[in-house]
């Protein structure tokens, strides 16, 4: 993964201004201004599993998910957190992991406020097998969210955002698997490794979406455009092909590629774009993109 990014993005989100917004709201429901910490450990051996389906919801704060180092385990995790936690794991074969919050509508409030009093401390740290394939679905709440699958078997994934900045790091595996990202409130960067099978899913929400694919990937994309810009940036050399229509917004792409179909229409444009050699080339690329509310941005590496 490259050490800087190449898209730069004024979208913000300020957990500050989250906190002031509610105010009113939570002292209606007479909770107080900070809730009690707590910190907590839970793990799961492997036992045997040559499968699993992981679910985490995450509630409020950082959120973290990465490769683990310990090879006996399917699931270990660090939190720090307000409320309760519900950690429940079963089967032999194939294992079934769920770790979420106990929270109805003013828990979840409280759990907010409990991270606003805190500091920003509140902070779910959970590191995964890479030793078994696994169906892993995660739902963030309101933090910031980095997910790094890089090393991980997943062969059907999805990530479904909150409010907050996601950064997302796809499985680097060449075996075909699928991944749908749901973004939320907040910008998304998701990276393609060099060398992944990926039939990527990606609904945009309201920030911005900025996409990395990397050298020797083999990518199928759908992307519905939500409300803000995409950016996409291929490989240098890559063989593309984009089905695009826009919304409110344009389509920009690099000098390389050709249209190879499509009209221009008052306020919209579609068509079809291509990379010279596309129908040859053993890797591809192929889009498709409908636009929302921001324009679409390719550029190569």
């Amino acid at each position: 993964m490259p050490e800087e990014k190449k898209f730069k993005t004024e979208w913000s989100f300020s957990f500050e201004k989250l906190g002031s917004d509610i105010g009113d709201f939570v002292k209606s429901l007479g909770i107080g201004d900070e809730e009690s910490i707590k910190q907590g450990e839970f793990s799961a051996p492997l036992d045997g599993a040559q499968s699993a389906r992981v679910r985490v919801d995450f509630s409020v704060g950082k959120c973290v998910v990465h490769a683990l180092t310990n090879l006996d385990n399917l699931i270990e995790a660090d939190l720090t957190y307000v409320g309760d936690i519900n950690f429940v794991v079963s089967g032999e074969a194939e294992k079934n992991v769920t770790l979420s919050q106990k929270a109805v509508a003013a828990d979840w409030v409280r759990n907010v406020v409990g991270w606003i009093g805190s500091r920003g401390e509140l902070r779910w740290d959970v590191g995964l097998a890479t030793e078994v394939p696994m169906q892993l679905e995660v739902h963030s709440g309101v933090g910031e969210g980095k997910f790094d699958l890089s090393e991980l078997q997943v062969t059907d994934g999805s990530i479904n955002a909150g409010a907050g900045e996601i950064d997302l790091i796809l499985p680097a595996r060449s075996e075909h698997y699928a991944m749908r990202v749901n973004c939320g409130v907040g910008e998304t960067d998701i990276v393609v490794p060099a060398g992944a099978n990926v039939d990527l899913k990606v609904h945009g929400g309201a920030g911005a979406v900025e996409l990395e694919i990397n050298e020797g990937a083999q990518v199928t994309a759908q992307i519905d455009g939500g409300v803000g810009e995409c950016k996409i940036e291929l490989p240098a050399g890559a063989a593309a092909r984009f089905e695009a229509e826009s919304g409110v917004g344009d389509l920009k792409f690099p000098a390389n590629f050709t249209r190879v179909s499509g009209s221009d229409e008052f306020i919209s444009k579609k068509g079809v774009w291509e990379t010279p050699g596309y129908a040859e080339a053993a890797t591809k690329i192929n889009v498709r993109y409908k636009g929302g509310v921001g324009q679409l941005v390719v550029k190569v590496g």
